[in-house]
């Protein structure tokens, strides 16, 4: 029967100091590949600017929005990642103000459509980097 030798000090630290790098890099993933978005919003050719723009992912739940300013124009606070989302509008922000809370208001001159993500038919691509995005809705 052969008897082992103890493990050294420094054998074992270089041994731990291999293990905890192998969980670390593994461990470890790379950050999302995303892009910044802005662009306008128009309906049947002319600027919109009476609601919000939502973008959602709906492979990754990933969404984002952001209130649509005067001449139509709009852009998204933070970068998002990459993919296909699907773009509908939503009630602009309302800022709550003391009394009892503002209904909140859909514009009906907007086909229904565009109001919701299951309904919408607008589809917006980010891609890494800089995003230009035209959003156009049109009346039946």
């Amino acid at each position: 029967m052969s008897r082992r030798k103890p493990m050294s000090i420094q054998s074992a630290s270089l041994l731990s100091a291999i293990a905890l790098f192998t969980t670390l890099s593994l461990g470890c993933s790379e950050s999302p590949s995303v892009g910044t978005v802005a662009g306008t919003v128009s309906l049947n050719g002319k600027p919109y600017d009476d609601a919000a723009v939502m973008f959602l992912d709906s492979t990754t739940g990933q969404a984002a929005g952001t209130d649509i300013q005067a001449g139509g124009e709009f852009s998204l606070k933070d970068p998002i990642p990459t993919g296909t989302y699907s773009v509908y509008l939503a009630p602009k922000t309302v800022p709550m103000t003391e009394g009892s809370p503002e209904a909140v208001k859909i514009d009906e001159a907007v086909p229904e459509k565009y109001w919701n993500e299951a309904t919408t038919d607008v589809q917006a691509v980010v891609n890494e980097g800089e995003n230009s995005v035209t959003i156009e809705l049109m009346k039946s």
